[in-house]
């Protein structure tokens, strides 16, 4: 092989590897940035279980008074069904849930007939939760936990934050903004708490 041959498949053989190697490198980034999206994923799913109660929970009933005057329970055997909305008025996440919110509202609601109570909690800062609250078009009782109680007691170190309750005992619990399917997901946790209740006990 003449010296014009040996160049000329040297730089075919030199272009060839060279695409191999950018291939598998491609490959690589790829396997990559899917295993960096899955571990993202596991550490916001462990993060967000931190915070609020666990379903099971049955936190003590707490009488409280909302913005417009009106006198509220919260949990305790005699709460029938409950959505406790925890938000912040200076959270991003929560105004990017106002519509989903406003939905859910309209879902408890059930053309006049209330399938669930609503309740609003608000957290710091404490003296724009009445104009938010109006801003939004809340037409649900907003409670402003000026004391931080209710913060405490259900564990709301993260907002916006869900807490389904049915007769005293969260049997849901949403962490984070609400998507189309996160009303859906609350709505149907009653539904699916009654259906474990009439499941039939297993033989024995």
């Amino acid at each position: 092989m003449d010296a014009s041959a040996f160049r000329k498949y040297g730089s075919l053989a030199l272009i060839v590897v060279l695409a191999v190697l950018m291939t598998a490198l491609a490959v690589q980034n790829r396997q990559l940035r899917q295993e960096q999206a899955l571990l993202v994923s596991k550490v916001e799913q462990i993060s967000k279980a931190a915070h609020g109660l666990p379903e099971g929970a049955q936190p003590e009933a707490l009488t409280t008074m909302a913005l417009d005057g009106q006198a509220v329970t919260l949990a305790g055997p005699a709460s029938g069904r409950q959505v406790l909305y925890f938000f912040s008025p200076a959270c991003r996440f929560c105004l990017a849930s106002v519509p989903q919110i406003q939905a859910l509202d309209a879902a408890g609601r059930n053309n006049g007939n209330r399938a669930f109570e609503m309740v609003g909690i608000s957290l710091p800062p404490h003296e724009t939760a009445a104009d938010y609250a109006r801003q939004h078009g809340f037409a649900f009782p907003v409670v402003n936990d000026t004391d931080d109680r209710l913060r405490q007691r259900y564990t709301a170190t993260m907002v916006p934050m869900v807490v389904v309750i049915q007769d005293g005992k969260v049997i849901y619990r949403h962490v984070g903004q609400l998507k189309e399917r996160s009303v859906d997901a609350i709505t149907g946790a009653f539904v699916i708490n009654a259906a474990r209740n009439q499941a039939p006990a297993p033989a024995g």
